[in-house]
């Protein structure tokens, strides 16, 4: 099975009122005065690490679309994470391919750019096997129109998700679901897209509503897969203070430790 972390991320659940890590000075040791849980140590073996997944792109198409906002991305998460929960971290990010079962050893995965993905047999027995045993994949930065029209980028996530998974469909997550309460409280209708950039049919840019989260869930109702479509999250890690994202990034930073949580604890 993937390794569990469930206690470290229990004992952070305990922390109130959590403010955003883009507001905070990093030079301020107190964390702003929330109640932090001292990280358990590496001996316990219990920690986090970001796993960020390699992939080859479709011929023609943008190569290493994969490290699309890397290195800084996932560094920057890896201090907010550090900085506003108790969550022990228990060394820097990671890449990996699906076919590396080291991806085993972790229990969550971080696919960008799925617009250029492409896999192969091996590739979709090792996620499929690696989703089956408890692991949780966030697929994020793709778009195409904006909210009720889908096109080549949506297409080709979902080509490759069927391969993994040929009867299961993604399914929206509205405002309830309680990945959007489980540490930060994030409106989802609400969240402005850092896909600021991309135009709509009309010449419209992306509204607040034209960022759709899916997911993609087991028998038992688990979750396996969030799905971040007309929306790039890691956009906000990488830039915390550049771009004008503002509170894009803010909220970026939220939704990717709610999806943490979330994922370790179910």
């Amino acid at each position: 099975m993937v390794r569990s972390t469930t206690i470290a991320v229990l004992l952070l659940l305990i922390v109130p009122d959590a403010v955003s890590w883009s507001d905070r000075d990093a030079s301020d040791s107190s964390r702003d005065g929330l109640a932090m849980v001292e990280p358990l140590g590496q001996a316990y073996d219990l920690g986090f690490r970001f796993v960020r997944v390699r992939y080859q792109s479709h011929p023609g198409f943008r190569q290493n679309a994969w490290a699309t906002d890397y290195p800084t991305a996932e560094r920057n998460l890896h201090e907010a994470i550090e900085r506003t929960t108790g969550l022990y971290l228990e060394g820097p990010p990671i890449v990996l391919s699906l076919t590396d079962d080291r991806i085993f050893d972790y229990p969550v995965l971080y696919l960008t750019e799925p617009g250029y993905w492409r896999t192969n047999e091996q590739e979709v027995a090792n996620l499929k096997k690696y989703l089956d045993r408890g692991g949780f994949l966030i697929i994020d930065d793709f778009h195409d129109y904006g909210r009720g029209y889908v096109g080549p980028q949506w297409n080709n996530m979902y080509d490759n998700m069927k391969r993994v998974f040929p009867n299961r469909e993604p399914v929206e997550l509205t405002a309830r679901h309680p990945i959007w309460s489980i540490y930060y409280d994030i409106d989802p209708d609400a969240a402005i897209s850092t896909k600021n950039g991309g135009r709509r049919r009309f010449g419209m840019r992306f509204g607040p509503l034209d960022d759709i989260y899916y997911g993609i869930f087991d028998d038992a109702g688990r979750m396996m897969v969030v799905i971040c479509y007309n929306q790039d999250i890691g956009d906000g890690w990488e830039w915390p203070t550049g771009r004008n994202l503002g509170e894009a990034s803010t909220v970026s930073f939220q939704m990717a430790i709610n999806f943490i949580i979330y994922a370790l604890t179910h």
